[in-house]
């Protein structure tokens, strides 16, 4: 799988961030980056320029502070896991039926 990677200056562009921001939120784990040769510098991957955009928005437009930012991401994430879990059940459910029908 290829997956797309930004470069620490790029995802400070993209979402008009404060480096020290980036920082602060990879300091309490609310994203991960991945680190190039020491001379390339912080990349990070689609998911987690994801959760910067999520992050982003709900401390600047929500004003919502890191621990309210965490519990939101981990409900989000829950919510994801039974949506998925969800829709295999579903797909069981409608394949059990087709075989009944047939």
């Amino acid at each position: 799988m290829n997956e797309n990677y930004y470069r620490r200056e790029q995802v400070l562009e993209i979402f008009d961030l404060q480096e020290s921001f980036l920082d602060e939120l990879e300091d309490e784990e609310l994203i991960e980056c991945s680190i190039l040769e020491q001379a390339e510098g912080k990349i990070y991957s689609a998911d987690q320029l994801e959760r910067i955009r999520i992050i982003s928005n709900l401390v600047h437009d929500l004003e919502v502070n890191l621990p309210g930012v965490e519990v939101i991401l981990q409900m989000r994430e829950n919510m994801i896991v039974m949506r998925r879990q969800f829709d295999q059940i579903l797909e069981a459910l409608v394949k059990e039926i087709k075989v009944r029908m047939s």
